[in-house]
């Protein structure tokens, strides 16, 4: 694979979700466009329920969705900046590891100060608080496979090991 094709394979995606999480720090993703729609997915999935739901519960499934987005906004981050960091060799995978959590806060905060120059939009530390809480949710995912992945191999190996010595 080619140098540029390969970047594009392993960062590619990284820049791409950067990309959508900046448009949903836009006009885009502010309150009352995100309230609209949510109001429609509602209508369709819960009509029952949307009949009876007063202002208060709107509201509050609203700030919960929309704190739930962050968060995941932020886990999927990490995710694929790790990939990004790892760029397909496995032996950088804690210097990935390292590199995705802080990338992703990083761009948290980047994300909230870019929300100073939409008028629709305002910045918070509580978002940033959120962001990080996915991104290092992401973290120990990764963290967690990885130990897996290692401790499977370890009890591959020995077992090999013990099988070969009872046949030699």
């Amino acid at each position: 694979m080619s140098k540029p094709l390969r970047f594009l394979w392993h960062v590619g995606p990284l820049l791409l979700w950067m990309g959508v999480i900046f448009a949903m720090s836009t006009e885009l993703g502010s309150g009352t466009r995100t309230a609209g729609v949510l109001v429609k997915v509602l209508q369709t999935l819960f009509p029952v329920w949307m009949a009876q739901a007063t202002p208060e519960q709107l509201f509050e499934v609203h700030y919960w969705v929309r704190k739930g987005a962050h968060f995941t906004e932020y886990l999927i981050l990490a995710l694929l900046a790790y990939r990004a960091f790892l760029y397909g060799q496995p032996w950088r995978h804690w210097r990935a590891l390292g590199f995705c959590g802080s990338f992703s806060i990083l761009y948290a905060f980047t994300d909230e100060f870019h929300q100073v120059f939409v008028s629709s939009r305002s910045p918070s530390l509580r978002d940033v608080g959120i962001d990080a809480l996915g991104a290092m949710t992401g973290f120990f995912l990764l963290a967690l496979v990885y130990a897996w992945r290692t401790a499977r191999e370890a009890l591959q190996t020995r077992l090999m090991h013990v099988a070969t010595r009872a046949t030699d």
